[in-house]
């Protein structure tokens, strides 16, 4: 009997066997607990954190990495509270993190992330055009930035987008705290809306 033939992911665009199949369900049901029925602001990442507790919507609570620094920046305290209350918290604030790759890169995986991206993007703009609808957009990853340009300006995304230029607010882990408070100022006020 043969090997059964990977599928593609159609969170990531990866080759996805039943284990990673069975991650982004399971990173899926977390999310969607917690998506605001109106959602504000979109904060949109290039790819999402390969460990669970770096991951926002994890139920473990531990806001690592990225998810962490988004609460930050959203000016959500953490300490001393459960997961679930930050999440509420975060949720009724119109707050929604999700990402053009749902799916962290696998290891080993031959595929550029880059190639991923552009190969995914246009289907992250629908989605968020169509079912996200936010009142804004706020990229915060710099594997973006070449996909926020499109060939007439800014790319479509049904709503504003919130840049810096062209640039986006990096919140990866070896980025500056600058990012964080500029995202702040966006998120909790003070900076007017900027880009579109």
């Amino acid at each position: 009997m043969g090997e059964s033939p990977l599928l593609l992911c159609d969170g990531c665009g990866q080759a996805a066997s039943s284990v990673h199949l069975a991650k982004r369900f399971q990173r899926l049901e977390w999310t969607t607990r917690y998506r605001p029925v109106h959602i504000g602001t979109v904060l949109l990442g290039a790819v999402a954190p390969a460990r669970d507790a770096d991951f926002l919507y994890s139920p473990g609570g531990e806001f690592g990495g990225e998810g962490g620094r988004v609460l930050e920046a959203a000016g959500i305290p953490r300490m001393g509270r459960s997961s679930e209350t930050v999440l509420v918290e975060f949720q009724r604030r119109g707050l929604f993190l999700t990402y053009v790759l749902e799916c962290p890169i696998e290891s080993g995986s031959h595929a550029a992330p880059q190639s991923l991206l552009n190969a995914r993007f246009a289907a992250t703009a629908a989605r968020v055009r169509r079912s996200l609808r936010p009142k804004r957009v706020v990229p915060i990853s710099r594997l973006l930035e070449p996909l926020l340009q499109g060939p007439n300006g800014p790319v479509d995304l049904g709503s504003t987008l919130v840049i810096d230029g062209m640039k986006s607010y990096p919140l990866a882990d070896d980025g500056p705290d600058l990012s964080i408070e500029a995202l702040r100022r966006v998120l909790v006020g003070g900076d007017p809306v900027g880009g579109d």
